[in-house]
């Protein structure tokens, strides 16, 4: 649920803090006094466009933010997962900046996000529901997702959705092997002489590297060769050598060290040398017989590499990658052979379950017929206590064998004739903000999709009615904030008792500039506001009392209600 929402030069509002609570949040205010203004900030949280025209005049920038409670159970906190983002015990933070130059940034707890995600994330924390919203309701696509869990259809679709998934591995399957015998027998060919021309290659591990070191050992053995005689000449065979040199001198520090004792670790140290530098002659010596010059095998590895350079264009980046992909031709070889044979198994399969798929769908298809009449029933019902009597509501199924889905055979649609006379039309037909509001709101009631708490908005839902039947929607969407965080802005006052938190709007104007402020209503306040609302401007004194006798019938049905 929304707990906290701060707003900063948003449209006519400067700076605003506003706490919520759980249950039912109740907002009224005289007729523009920017109460859809919060409509429209609770919305961006949830992911909705943002506009420049939503930016404060004389200021570069809007801020709003808002913090989420999500319970264990709540979708939301698996998305975040997901995405990387942690949550803070059970907090969820929502940030948006709307700037005039356009660089407009998302948070989602403090991490910078798209506008994007933000809309998939806000779709399982707040629905609005007002007039022009295309909500969840009014998306055909979900109609059979809200029949399905009126009628508590979860434990056979689930069947349904299995039947249907082994089907689809099963066609997928057949679909890759049924390609024609023309086509199996190229393909065939070509995986062939791919092995063949792979092996012709004869490679191994780091192949390459190993190549290329050879080329570089031959294309670089005369230099080598003469390197190494050189060094060895003048450290030991030439006149003056460095080994003959190095005798001299050693035989001069060993006379030294006899004269002068302290010269002995000198002489250890040169003999040593010496003998280090003798060991390095005598390598250089071998390593000259070492030096491989062999013109054809220089060219043989040229060759090699280039016709591994040549594969790898071919298969793979790198010669490491042509033995991965080598590793994959076999099985794919195997299964085309066998392709005829497991062709004709898989059909068999097949047959057998689509017939099973079609067992499930048909009896879920017959449940759901059931469903869609009680649930049009039970619609009207609610309606006819939200001043729509005349209302009609059907929910329209198509069943199609050879176009099945995961969700059977069905598509819903929920269709309403709102006056006498007219036939039932989709819900996204239908012209009145108000007579749409209080079908969503009756459809609330009988059932939802959640399992979770969430955040429920209603705007004009309330437009068009009034006395006993305002009664009656305050006390639907108190039953609704049983379930889910209710934000309702409404100029009923029969509605308005029902409040659990009543939020005030107005407007205040100085220094040239006006400002949207609102404030939380202690019970006193409460009291004025629905006698301000119940007798215009003119508060009368019977105006007080009768707000005092709605907040306490309001407080007897909330009682009532909750021993129900």
């Amino acid at each position: 649920m929304l707990k906290f929402l701060s707003i900063e030069n948003f449209t006519l509002i400067d700076r605003l803090e506003i706490e919520f609570g759980a249950g039912l949040n109740l907002v009224t205010g005289e007729t523009g006094s920017g109460k859809s203004i919060l409509v429209d900030a609770v919305g961006l949280l949830a992911g909705r466009r943002a506009s420049q025209e939503m930016i404060r005049q004389g200021f570069a920038k809007a801020r709003l933010e808002g913090i989420f409670i999500l319970e264990k159970q709540h979708p939301a906190r698996r998305m975040l997962q997901e995405a990387g983002i942690e949550l803070d015990d059970g907090q969820l933070i929502v940030r948006r900046e709307i700037a005039l130059s356009g660089a407009n940034k998302v948070f989602v707890n403090q991490c910078l996000t798209t506008a994007s995600f933000l809309s998939e994330l806000g779709s399982c924390l707040v629905d609005i529901h007002g007039q022009h919203d295309q909500q969840q309701l009014l998306q055909p696509s979900n109609h059979l997702e809200f029949l399905d869990a009126f009628g508590a259809n979860g434990e056979l679709l689930e069947k349904v959705q299995a039947a249907y998934d082994e089907l689809m591995r099963i066609e997928a399957e057949i679909e890759g092997l049924h390609q024609g015998e023309q086509q199996r027998l190229q393909r065939l060919d070509l995986l062939r002489f791919q092995m063949e021309d792979i092996e012709r290659l004869e490679l191994k591990p780091a192949i390459t590297e190993e190549l290329e070191e050879e080329r570089r050992l031959l294309s670089s053995a005369e230099k080598r060769l003469s390197e190494a005689l050189q060094s060895y000449q003048m450290l030991y065979e030439q006149d003056g050598a460095v080994l003959a040199q190095l005798g001299l001198v050693g035989r001069s520090l060993q006379e030294l060290s006899r004269l002068d004792p302290r010269l002995e670790a000198n002489a250890k140290r040169l003999e040593e040398l010496r003998y280090q530098l003798e060991e390095i002659a005598y390598h250089l010596r071998d390593y000259q017989d070492g030096v491989e010059f062999n013109p054809a095998r220089l060219d043989a590895v040229e060759e090699r590499l280039a016709a591994i350079q040549k594969a790898v264009r071919k298969y793979g980046r790198s010669a490491d990658a042509i033995l991965d992909y080598y590793q994959t031709l076999q099985p794919q070889i195997d299964q085309l052979v066998q392709g005829e044979t497991r062709l004709e198994e898989l059909q068999t399969s097949r047959g057998t379950l689509k017939d099973r798929y079609l067992e499930l769908s048909r009896r879920l298809s017959a449940k759901r017929r059931r469903d869609a009449k009680q649930l049009g029933r039970a619609v009207e019902v609610e309606l006819a206590s939200l001043a729509m009597q005349s209302s009609v509501v059907r929910v329209a199924l198509q069943s199609d064998p050879e176009n099945g889905t995961g969700k059977g055979i069905d598509q819903a649609e929920f269709l309403i004739s709102a006056n006498p006379g007219e036939a039932p039309r989709p819900l996204a037909r239908i012209a009145s903000g108000g007579e749409l509001s209080r079908l969503i709101l009756a459809l609330k009631s009988i059932l939802t999709l959640e399992k979770y708490c969430k955040t429920l908005v209603f705007d004009e839902v309330d437009a068009g009615i009034g006395g006993r039947v305002a009664s009656s929607l305050g006390e639907r969407l108190a039953r609704l904030s049983a379930r889910h965080q209710v934000f309702c802005v409404t100029h009923l006052p029969q509605v308005a008792c029902m409040a659990r938190r009543h939020f005030h709007v107005g407007k205040v104007s100085s220094q040239q500039r006006t400002t949207v402020r609102v404030e939380e209503l202690d019970p006193g306040q409460r009291v004025e506001e629905l006698a301000r609302m119940l007798a215009g401007d003119s508060v009368t004194d019977a105006a007080i009392r009768h707000a005092r006798e709605l907040l306490r019938a309001s407080r007897k049905s909330k009682q009532s209600a909750a021993t129900r």
